[in-house]
C-alpha cells in the first residue's frame, strides 16, 4: 500500500468542497493508495503544464484529483503525491 503525501494546494481545495464531494475524493484516494497506477494518464494539456508531465488523475463527482507516483521511500514503500483538485468545468 502506498503512502499518500498531500500538497497544501490539495488540502486548501478540499476544505472548500461540500461533504458529498469530499467523501468521493477520499474514496478515490483510497483506491489510489491501494493501486497507485489506477488513475488515467489522459490529463488535459493545461493541467499537465501546471502539475507536471507525469501526473495522473482520478475523477470524483465532477472534479479531477491529480496525483503523481513518487519514488519509493527508504523503507521501500511507494509514495503518491496528491497535487490538487480541479473542477472539470473550469478546465474545459
Amino acid at each position: 500500500m502506498a503512502r499518500l503525501r498531500f500538497s497544501e494546494e490539495f488540502l486548501e481545495s478540499l476544505a472548500g468542497l461540500d461533504k458529498r464531494v469530499e467523501e468521493s475524493v477520499w474514496k478515490k484516494l483510497a483506491l489510489v493508495q491501494g493501486f497507485p497506477g489506477v488513475g488515467s494518464s489522459l490529463v488535459e494539456p493545461s493541467l499537465r503544464h501546471a502539475y507536471g508531465s507525469a501526473c495522473l488523475k482520478v475523477v470524483a463527482e465532477g472534479y479531477d484529483v491529480l496525483y503523481e507516483r513518487g519514488e519509493k521511500g527508504n523503507d521501500g514503500e511507494e509514495v503518491v503525491d496528491v497535487l490538487g483538485i480541479v473542477n472539470q468545468r473550469a478546465v474545459r
